[in-house]
């Protein structure tokens, strides 16, 4: 056994139950078990539609590699506005831009998107002022004053408890923005300084409410807080008038002095504004802040989290890596015999069968469109060359595409060919015989072909099978040769032994690797050949910023420094300057400058 093999299968097995257990398939369908995003899409800084060296000069993208067996790109893009039911926020508070995490590991590829939500749809508006609730004046009908003597507090808290259900919906938005004193029913509200008049005194009146609301502060029964106590017996009633006029006097300079420089600047103070958002100015600001709350960018993870180098070798195998399969792959073909066929062209000219044969390849798979299928294509083409569909199966660990001989169309000898093609290389064959006589081997001519699962109709919706493989195939099951199977369980059966014979026929080859094994091999490959060993600095400065930062295309217009100057004399100048110089470089020319000079003089 290979080193490791055991370790790698582990693993395999431990993200296969975390990724799919319970939730295969997904809205994606069966076809789709990874992701097919890649970084170019939806990048404001890649118009490429494939992965290309652009992206290396792009600010909002970064690669990283973690524990040496995960490949990790952070991406910044903007979020999508405008989306019924707001999107990935889903109407709550965010911000403008949304980071796209892309992950490669030994099962696949996986996209997320991440954003901030800063809260409900209401934190984003500008804050309220607090409102208290005024009381509402009740009007009593005469013919309950005398109800309103008899029951008397009794029936005031029944009336309080109405108004309280009346404006219930109308305090129900203000409840949060109310202080607690104005949240109680009262028979007077807060003084405020809105509400005063100009004969009215705000300690009063503050005074009257306190006694009205809280009777427990009242120093003496019965009598108000605000009423004025008698004067002492040390103080004259001359005296009192006079403190009283010196008051009111200051209280009338202070009037005037208002009123005189109400309108001088230098005498208001300043109204403080709310802060207006700021929009970060970097393109990869949202990841780095991702990475950060994750822990990516502590110290402790300096020994697993690592940057990949930007060539185009990584390119051409992130390219390489999407394009292996991350499932077990097998393609098999099935043929149709009619009664009476026994040569090659009839066979594959077939375009039809019987409806007991259409029952069973409907029963092998669901039917897809190879125009747009995303999984497995078993070496059939998109350009409906070889059909427009055809029965395809799948797991979350197996794929399956049949290569159906009376899907594929038999127009012309050339047709027949490229169907002979992709039929015979084939290593299992069904094929379906209606004919009085055995099918034979040779009726196919292939050089594959090493395994052929025949079915042959009986009465009573049975059918027999008979199983013909090469001596140095290994036993495969669950079919045997000269069974007799139900119509119900034929298509189950019969898949379920032709993928068997594939894996036993895969077991043959020499040192064949399974596709777990096969990507974790080029997994560590990758890291071994890309990882980019940097110091802390370093690797601060990278996650700081990416790649220098350049204005989108769109904008590229509007930069000054993609504006040129007009004319040689300002192409020269352009010239010049764009070309780095040296120090000695600009002593020589200065050097020049001077002699050219020297020489004028002395011709003049």
């Amino acid at each position: 056994m290979q080193q490791g093999l055991i370790s790698i299968a582990a693993r395999t097995v431990i993200t296969h139950l975390v990724n799919h257990l319970g939730h295969y398939p997904m809205s994606g369908g069966p076809a789709m078990l990874t992701s097919q995003i890649c970084e170019n899409q939806d990048n404001p800084y890649s118009e490429c539609p494939e992965l290309s060296t652009e992206l290396f000069e792009s600010p909002n993208l970064q690669f990283f590699v973690l524990n040496n067996t995960t490949l990790l790109s952070s991406l910044q893009i903007r979020a999508e506005d405008n989306i019924p039911g707001g999107g990935m926020s889903a109407g709550l508070t965010t911000t403008s831009s949304t980071v796209r995490i892309i992950v490669r590991d030994i099962s696949g590829k996986y996209s997320w998107d991440s954003a901030i939500l800063y809260g409900p749809p209401h934190c984003s508006q500008p804050s309220q002022p607090l409102r208290f609730l005024e009381p509402q004046p009740r009007q009593d009908e005469p013919g309950d004053e005398e109800a309103l003597q008899e029951d008397g507090g009794e029936a005031q808290e029944e009336d309080v408890e109405i108004l309280e259900e009346e404006d219930s919906e109308e305090e129900e938005g203000l409840k949060d923005f109310m202080a607690p004193l104005a949240k109680r029913r009262c028979r007077e509200a807060v003084p405020s300084w809105d509400s005063l008049r100009d004969d009215e005194d705000a300690l009063d009146e503050m005074l009257q409410y306190l006694g009205t609301t809280s009777p427990e502060c009242l120093q003496r029964a019965g009598v108000p807080l605000n009423t004025p106590p008698p004067p002492p017996g040390c103080v004259s009633e001359k005296q009192e008038n006079d403190v009283i006029n010196a008051i009111l006097k200051q209280h009338t300079e202070e009037k005037d002095f208002a009123e005189r420089r109400n309108n001088d600047l230098n005498m208001r103070a300043m109204e403080q504004e709310e802060p207006a958002p700021q929009m970060p100015q970097s393109a990869f600001y949202y990841c780095r802040l991702l990475l950060n709350i994750l822990g990516m960018n502590s110290w402790e993870k300096r020994s697993s989290f690592h940057l990949l180098k930007k060539n185009e070798k990584l390119l051409r195998e992130l390219k390489n890596l999407d394009s292996r399969q991350c499932r077990e792959t097998h393609k098999i073909a099935v043929f149709y015999v009619a009664e009476g066929q026994e040569d090659k062209h009839s066979i594959l000219s077939n375009t039809s069968g019987s409806q007991a044969y259409e029952d069973f390849v409907s029963g092998l798979g669901w039917e897809v469109n190879l125009t747009n299928h995303c999984g497995f294509m078993g070496g059939l083409q998109r350009n409906k060359s070889t059909g427009l569909t055809t029965p395809y199966f799948a797991t979350s660990t197996v794929e399956v595409m049949f290569h159906v001989s009376t899907r594929m169309p038999p127009d012309s000898d050339d047709s027949l060919t490229k169907k002979l093609r992709h039929l015979g290389n084939d290593e299992v064959h069904i094929v379906w015989s209606e004919h009085s006589r055995d099918y034979r081997r040779g009726i196919i001519p292939t050089e594959f072909g090493d395994v052929l699962i025949v079915i042959y109709p009986m009465k009573n919706h049975m059918y027999s099978i008979q199983i013909t493989k090469k001596p140095e195939v290994p036993f495969f099951g669950p079919l045997f040769d000269g069974a007799i199977v139900d119509e119900k369980v034929l298509p189950t059966l019969v898949r379920a032994t032709a993928i068997n014979a594939s894996r036993a026929l895969k077991s043959l080859i020499p040192l064949f690797q399974n596709f777990y094994e096969e990507r974790a091999r080029y997994l560590e490959t990758i890291v071994q050949h890309h990882l980019e060993p940097t110091t802390f600095e370093d690797y601060a400065a990278q996650v700081f910023c990416p790649a220098p930062f350049h204005h989108l295309p769109a904008d590229a217009g509007s930069c000054p420094e993609s504006q040129q100057g007009e004319g040689p004399a300002a192409q020269a100048d352009g010239s010049d300057s764009a070309l780095p110089m040296s120090p000695r470089a600009s002593k020589s020319r200065m050097s020049m400058k001077l002699r050219r000079s020297s020489g004028s003089a002395n011709k003049t």
